[in-house]
């Protein structure tokens, strides 16, 4: 049966905690719910957007169906430096969940000690004779114990703190994600223009060898008094002119190479063998996208999100350091002890107890905290709010970018093919006596100066389509 003495002293503590736990509400600064504020309308503008026909974006740089660029892709997505140090950080914010977890148990710790030692008194011959046992005289013993201390979570705050490790990592997994859409939108990029550039460095060699024509053509003409200086030197500038624009048509391709290379973990020499493909071609605009499966598919936004859900536990933490925190302790030791000349002596023994504890003045240092943790919350809400909004004119302005290139590519194709047309038409008057070498070696001068606008443009095309997928956030 519980003694009259324990039950007093149990009311005495219950007592005590009531009114720790009362001061402490009164006293907690009152803070407002934070909520986003942005609402995803239910359609975007661009008309591919509400196409109903759904385009998957999983893997979505397979829809340019080049093997040696899902290859290039994947191996990026292994070995980047960036993804590899993003993934790192995901570990680590994921071991720091257990950290926090941890405070949720018990903390057990063992310690011992041993010792021994060796005395003389120096005693002079008369002490010495009549007490012996102190002149020389030696001790050894030792303690072992056990403790342990948890302390009890009536309020939740480090359940929050587990909820704010739990948070971070998820938005650290996120960000995660975003490093790979990037990497993976480089590598895309990169290889479509290098691809581009590969096509142009076609055209001009085609182009130089017809500009090579039409300068002996002009020259033959000079020989014969049929053409002037002029006409020589004019035919010679255009070679020239092309010919100066090969170095910097080869200096990006190297640059698209070794770019490529080191978001594939590898060193700006070594360039991955990547010969020219003969079936890339850039898809088309994805179609059948919603503001609200974009927006919950977006790696960034996700993490925006996430880093909401730490700062509401983390406020939650800091309310609760304000109310009473209660703790169970234990200790239990076993020791012996002896002395030289003495019997020796040891035992165990062991001590519970309960203690209580409540901040009653600290500046309002704990009252400041609550006030700027709530103020951080509003900060990362309205953060949130504004990844929602960037993400959704991201998406709109790539739409918006991949449609006017789309319009311009078909302008500059039906020029190119005009232009074409018109260099086969001078040809075949040329074999009739109609027309002169000169006028149809300058009519496919046009017409590869079109084609190579339609190049530039194809590229444009392809960066346009790159931007969209990655507004669009890819899937993960």
């Amino acid at each position: 049966m519980t003694s009259p003495r324990k039950i007093r002293m149990h009311s005495r503590l219950l007592s005590l905690s009531l009114a720790m736990l009362l001061t402490s509400c009164a006293s907690k600064p009152d803070t407002p719910v934070h909520t986003p504020r942005v609402t995803p309308p239910a359609r975007l503008d661009a008309a591919a957007a509400n196409d109903p026909a759904i385009t998957v974006t999983d893997r979505w740089w397979t829809a340019w169906g080049d093997p040696a660029l899902d290859a290039l892709v994947e191996k990026s997505l292994e070995a980047n430096a960036d993804i590899r140090a993003a993934k790192a950080h995901v570990a680590a914010a994921r071991a720091l969940i257990t950290v926090a977890e941890s405070a949720l148990y018990p903390t057990v710790a063992a310690n011992g000690t041993a010792w021994a030692s060796q005395s003389d008194a120096g005693l002079n011959d008369k002490w010495q004779a009549m007490l012996p046992s102190l002149s020389r005289n030696s001790g050894s013993g030792y303690l072992v114990g056990l403790g342990a201390t948890w302390e009890a979570d009536l309020f939740g705050g480090r359940h929050a703190d587990v909820e704010m490790a739990r948070a971070l990592s998820e938005s650290a997994a996120r960000t995660a994600d975003a490093v790979r859409l990037m990497v993976a939108a480089d590598v895309v990029e990169n290889y479509q223009q290098l691809q581009g550039l590969r096509s142009r460095l076609a055209v001009l060699d085609r182009s130089e060898a017809t500009a090579g024509r039409l300068v002996d053509y002009a020259a033959a003409r000079q020989r014969t008094g049929a053409a002037t200086a002029a006409d020589v030197t004019r035919a010679r500038n255009g070679l020239e002119a092309l010919r100066a624009s090969r170095p910097a048509l080869t200096s990006l391709i190297d640059a698209r190479k070794r770019r490529l290379a080191v978001l594939a973990g590898e060193l700006p020499e070594q360039v991955p063998d990547m010969t020219a493909s003969t079936t890339f071609e850039t898809p088309g605009a994805p179609t059948g996208q919603l503001p609200s499966d974009i927006l919950g598919r977006r790696p960034d936004v996700a993490a925006r999100s996430w880093l909401v859900n730490a700062r509401a536990a983390r406020l939650k933490s800091l309310k609760a350091d304000l109310l009473p925190h209660f703790a169970i302790h234990f200790l239990g030791q076993n020791g012996h002890i002896e002395l030289g000349g003495l019997p020796g002596y040891g035992g165990t023994g062991g001590l519970i107890s309960l203690s209580a504890a409540m901040p009653l003045f600290n500046a309002g240092r704990l009252q400041a905290r609550i006030k700027a943790g709530d103020a951080e919350l509003e900060a990362t809400v309205a953060n949130y709010d504004q990844a929602m909004l960037s993400a959704l004119e991201e998406v709109e302005s790539a739409y918006s970018f991949r449609t006017g290139m789309d319009e311009r590519l078909a302008g500059l194709v039906r020029t190119s093919d005009m232009a074409r047309r018109r260099a086969e038409e001078l040809a075949i008057l040329y074999d009739a006596g109609r027309t002169q070498l000169g006028e149809v070696l300058q009519a496919r001068l046009d017409a590869l100066s079109d084609e190579d606008k339609v190049e530039q443009s194809r590229m444009a095309q392809g960066t346009a389509t790159v931007q969209l997928y990655r507004a669009l956030g890819g899937s993960w």
